[in-house]
């Protein structure tokens, strides 16, 4: 008997066809290199990309040239610049909840789909390297999120070319069975494909909107039309097909749930790996990891997909923190479970402070590696009262804590946390994690994690 398969359509677009459609203007244009030259010369162009704000060499193949000139010479309205000045400003605002989202729900909640979550484990850029494919995603949103991203000189439109040339690199790696040790499963359609492209380019708008509602924070309609405009631009430029690119934030969200309902679907494997390797990177934020996971309980909480936190984090965490995902049919024991839950939050949020307030001197240190001239500068400004010292991001957010974990103006540490104080204490988050990154930051465009200095000024990361 011949097998019924579910279809998933939106708009009369067939999802499991669109698996099979990539990008082929970069495709082309990155076959180009492969033909007369290596992997080794595509890393170098990849890397004066990254080197050079103004980068459109004329000794690429032509296919290749031709393309990154077409793409750099963009041109945008008056409204689609409204649109990213508006923007820049709610993520000067908001963006350190970005942050926190971005670790904490979108990324753990879109492994969920498995057939996209194979090309990172087949690359290995999310087992073996972690951190740097996470920091790199974060860097990207940085960077495409600073003013004026969108002209030729600046960062943003460039880093978008550069990550748009890597995934067809790395389309073309992984299609080549000489190059990959693994064969590319033909039944996971093609790797980031049209359908991968445009779900994850709206999970930069759809889940931080989600998430923001999370926080009690969320986003104004105005705010939403703003930040969905400029990063659905953001998709056009980097390869995604027109009739994907829905025109307000209602049609996005039809077409995403479509998307997960679509890739939600059967066993997941790669996306546990993946998810188990995010939350061991955390570490680096120094979070103990039953606070990330009770964090990532609460985040990725969900109506229309509500078995995300067990069936991502379970396999690999449930044995050893079997209490994070009890489950309990009477109201009574579920009220009587998650009071316990809140106690536990409670107690790891009061570790995660003194583990933060231990290491404070570590990173003061790492911001007094300057020369000795520059001391003896600060220290004479700070004196004659020209210059004065302002608390650091990091002493901000520990602040936050230290007033939500004690009484007020005391050093009495509070005996019960209320509902409103745990919600506001996952805003604290993002910004402890910003102020750590902005420790590696390096001058240079090639060197450690790049913060705009408007945003360094803006998010107390000079202080």
């Amino acid at each position: 008997m011949e097998e019924i398969k579910t279809q998933f359509i939106w708009n009369g677009i067939d999802l499991e066809a669109l698996r099979q459609v990539m990008d082929k203007p970069a495709d082309d244009a990155v076959a180009s290199i492969f033909e007369s030259h290596d992997m080794n010369h595509l890393r170098n162009i990849l890397k004066n990309m990254a080197e050079n704000d103004s980068f459109v060499s004329k000794s690429l193949p032509k296919p290749m040239h031709d393309f990154v000139q077409k793409e750099l010479s963009v041109t945008f309205s008056d409204m689609d610049i409204k649109y990213f000045n508006q923007t820049h400003e709610i993520w000067k605002k908001k963006g350190m909840n970005f942050v926190f989202i971005l670790f904490f729900r979108a990324l753990p909640y879109t492994y969920m789909a498995e057939k996209p979550a194979n090309v990172l484990r087949m690359t290995k850029l999310l087992e073996t390297h972690t951190e740097r494919r996470i920091f790199e995603t974060a860097q990207f949103v940085f960077d495409v999120m600073d003013s004026n991203w969108w002209e030729p000189g600046k960062r943003g439109i460039l880093t978008a070319m550069k990550v748009r040339i890597m995934h067809s690199a790395m389309r073309h790696v992984i299609l080549d069975s000489n190059k990959m040790g693994e064969r590319w499963n033909e039944a996971w359609g093609k790797p980031i494909s049209q359908e991968d492209m445009i779900a994850t380019n709206q999970v930069f708008s759809l889940e931080f909107f989600k998430g923001m509602s999370m926080l009690g924070e969320e986003l104004t309609a105005e705010e939403q039309k703003a930040w969905f405009h400029t990063w659905k631009t953001i998709a056009r430029l980097m390869g995604v097909q027109d009739n994907l690119i829905t025109q307000n934030v209602n049609e996005a969200w039809s077409l995403q749930h479509e998307i997960y309902r679509h890739l939600f679907n059967g066993e997941t494997h790669s996306g546990i790996a993946l998810a188990k390797a995010l939350v061991d990177t955390l570490t680096h934020f120094h979070l103990p990891l039953n606070l990330t996971l009770h964090l990532m309980k609460m985040m990725l909480a969900d109506e229309k997909f509500p078995g995300c936190f067990d069936r991502m984090l379970g396999p690999s965490y449930k044995e050893k923190y079997p209490e994070i995902f009890m489950k309990h049919d009477l109201e009574e024991d579920r009220k009587e479970h998650n009071e316990l839950l809140k106690n536990h939050y409670h107690h790891h949020l009061k570790e995660y402070y003194h583990n933060l307030t231990n290491v404070r001197p570590v990173y003061q240190n790492k911001k007094n590696e300057t020369n000795i001239f520059m001391r003896i500068l600060i220290w004479v400004l700070n004196v004659t009262g020209i210059f004065k010292k302002r608390d650091h991001l990091i002493d901000v957010q520990l602040a936050r804590l230290h007033s939500l974990l004690h009484k007020d103006g005391t050093n009495d540490p509070i005996e019960e946390l209320e509902e409103e104080s745990i919600i506001e204490s996952l805003s604290v988050f993002g910004g402890i994690m910003v102020g750590i990154l902005s420790f590696h930051f390096r001058k240079g465009k090639n060197s450690g994690f790049r913060i705009p200095a408007t945003l360094q000024e803006n998010w107390s990361l000079k202080g």
